[in-house]
């Protein structure tokens, strides 16, 4: 039997909560403006970032070949952050070092802190399961 092709499904997976929390990111941004959370306002916002995030897993995909995990996890980040930035820029969005600093943190805690808590979680499993083996076997 031949192996399927394409991404597995715990990649595309990531992929849709990398690209929701853009979507959050944006929101956010949009209603601590009081500009409104319309589908178009959000998308306006977002856009530059989603594609700064695809960009950011390929390069991520080609530097550690696993953007999911934690190793890939700065490169996203920082790609999705500078390179949109510079996206909504280069398209005529304004800028302000605030809004940057912020895109940077935000997008920081986003990106890599669901990564961190996957990674605090699988360990946390595993580590329990060699406990209980040990303990069990010490019986």
């Amino acid at each position: 039997m031949s192996e399927p092709t394409g991404p597995r499904p715990v990649v595309i997976v990531a992929l849709v909560v990398d690209l929701a929390f853009v979507l959050l990111f944006a929101t956010i941004g949009r209603l601590s403006h009081e500009e409104g959370a319309s589908v178009t306002g959000v998308l306006g916002v977002a856009w530059p970032f989603a594609v700064a995030l695809l960009v950011g897993w390929l390069v991520a995909h080609r530097r550690s070949g696993w953007p999911v995990r934690m190793p890939g996890s700065a490169t996203v980040w920082l790609v999705t952050a500078v390179l949109g930035l510079v996206l909504r820029v280069a398209t005529g969005g304004g800028f302000a070092w605030s809004f940057g600093v912020v895109t940077l943190v935000v997008l920081g805690l986003f990106l890599v802190g669901w990564r961190c808590a996957v990674e605090v979680l699988r360990f946390a499993g595993t580590g329990l399961a060699r406990w209980a083996d040990r303990a069990a076997s010490h019986r």
